[in-house]
């Protein structure tokens, strides 16, 4: 597949509107006309997924974590950063960053997390705020279903776990052609009456546009009536973060010892106001933002729960927090993000098959770093 169709749509696979604005993801190198037939998934591309992509020859790599973050002056291959660009333009290699965007979208990296801490009652930290509208067209009865069917196929109706949500109601359409139309049925001058369905549904503002082309250009109406309502409903299927209830409340003590085991760690270190007793209290309910907690260290001061879990925050954020009465769980940047890697990889391999895409994706061995902590 070429690069610039492939792009089109991992963009829409993981929701590349819904990344932070200060965010750098999509494609970031490549040569857009090149072909794609092998990908290679990692959360960090550095020297040794450079090398492990040559040797699987592989012409993309999708990483979490974007490659240019930071603005850049030059590329030269005298520093770290231009050095990796110019080998991987050398290799004809690309690359493609989902990182915020899918830390925050439904199913995405804190979904899985959640799942894996065996949280109930599941929350977002911070909701994202999706602008949604309803979309409602009119078309003659025997037009009904290809109409429906053209929504569907263009981002209409989609929710969560839903597709093709749409309600439909009958009705009678009036209308007189003037003496320059070319109507669908009907004599210029002469009232027609025509009985109608008026199909509609939600959609997301990214998605919008062009539903509302696709839906005019299969119309059989020389002038197709439509409307596009802002919607007020609060419309919530990805958020910053993940929080919910342990059930049954457990002591700490034992409680790490199921996350050392489901988030696969072996190094973490906790701050607690109340040191003495940490091993002993019990807790309820749980919250985790991967990577860094610093953005939100705010909203996690009020958070109603016992122990946050993150990869990595600022010293004096972590007392902040610790003197609302929560314990601080830090298990390493990379480490809290680790399950991207496996998330991406399934979520792209589901789309190819069920797509008919003969695109092969493969996971990278050494595609994070984690932090050690020894003494001695």
């Amino acid at each position: 597949m070429i690069l610039k169709e492939l792009v089109s749509k991992l963009d829409n696979i993981f929701k590349k509107d819904t990344a932070e604005e200060w965010d750098r993801v999509g494609l970031q190198v490549g040569r857009e006309e090149s072909d794609v037939g092998k990908i290679l998934v990692t959360l960090d591309i550095d020297d040794r997924t450079i090398k492990e992509a040559i040797e699987c020859k592989a012409d993309l790599i999708i990483s979490h974590h974007p490659l240019i973050f930071n603005s850049i002056d030059s590329v030269v291959y005298s520093s770290n950063r231009g050095r990796k660009i110019i080998k991987l333009l050398e290799n004809g290699i690309s690359t493609y960053s989902a990182h915020t965007n899918y830390d925050i979208m439904a199913g995405g990296l804190n979904d899985i997390i959640a799942k894996n801490l065996g949280l109930k009652e599941v929350k977002n930290i911070k909701d994202y705020k999706k602008k949604w509208y309803k979309f409602a067209v009119f078309a003659p009865e025997e037009s009904q279903d290809r109409i429906r069917k053209t929504i569907c196929k263009n981002g209409g109706g989609y929710f969560k776990n839903y597709s093709c949500c749409t309600f439909s109601t009958r009705g009678l359409g009036t209308f007189i052609p003037g003496s320059d139309a070319n109507p669908y049925t009907g004599n210029a001058g002469e009232l027609s009456k025509v009985d109608e369905v008026r199909i509609e549904c939600i959609v997301s503002e990214e998605n919008l546009k062009q539903l509302v082309e696709a839906v005019l250009e299969e119309h059989p109406y020389e002038e197709p009536a439509y409307d596009v309502y802002s919607l007020e409903n609060r419309l919530t299927d990805s958020g910053l973060g993940k929080y919910g209830s342990v059930d049954p409340p457990v002591k700490f003590k034992d409680y790490l010892k199921f996350i050392k085991e489901k988030l696969q760690v072996t190094d973490a270190g906790w701050l607690d106001r109340g040191i003495g007793n940490t091993g002993n209290r019990i807790i309820e309910r749980v919250a985790f933002i991967g990577g860094s907690a610093n953005s939100i260290s705010d909203i996690l001061k009020s958070l109603d729960c016992d122990l946050i879990i993150t990869g990595e925050i600022g010293y004096h954020d972590a007392i902040d927090i610790s003197e609302e009465g929560k314990i601080i769980l830090a298990v390493g940047h990379g480490s809290s993000e680790k399950f991207a890697i496996d998330g991406i990889y399934e979520r792209l391999t589901d789309y190819f098959r069920e797509s008919g895409i003969n695109i092969d994706v493969s996971m990278s061995k050494s595609g994070y770093w984690i932090w050690r902590y020894n003494f001695g």
